[in-house]
């Protein structure tokens, strides 16, 4: 294991990685599946190894997943937990995460808030708001 580093915040924890499917019934039947209209997509989580995976399966054909398809890039992003999204992107502008969305609630995590950051040699990172981390 290497060192520890504070990318998103001192607080900040890895909650899931995002990967791209065509059909979530046919990589993993019986899941609970949700729909996200805002991102255009359905998702269903499962558990691997003790890790979160989201399966992610485009919803209609503008749907941003199928581009990560139509280029054979299954993982599209992993998710790290913060207590607060704007402290959250300040602190990770400074290892040059750019803000590529704004905050807003999704589907999956109860209407809690999310907000998307992209890193050139990191790639897409979702964070996660859960102010239960700030106490």
């Amino acid at each position: 294991m290497g060192p520890s580093v504070a990318l998103f915040g001192p607080k900040a924890r890895f909650h899931h990685l995002g990967i791209a499917v065509r059909s979530i019934e046919d990589t993993q039947s019986g899941l609970v599946k949700v729909i996200d209209p805002v991102q255009s997509v359905t998702v269903a989580f499962m558990q691997l190894g003790g890790q979160t995976l989201e399966l992610i399966e485009p919803l209609g054909e503008n749907s941003p997943v199928n581009q990560n398809l139509k280029d054979g890039n299954r993982l599209v992003h992993f998710c790290i937990e913060v207590p607060d999204l704007e402290e959250a992107v300040e602190i990770c502008s400074k290892a040059n995460f750019l803000p590529i969305s704004k905050a807003q609630p999704a589907v999956a995590f109860d209407l809690r808030k999310i907000l998307w950051v992209f890193n050139q040699k990191f790639g897409l990172v979702e964070l996660l708001e859960d102010k239960s981390l700030a106490e």
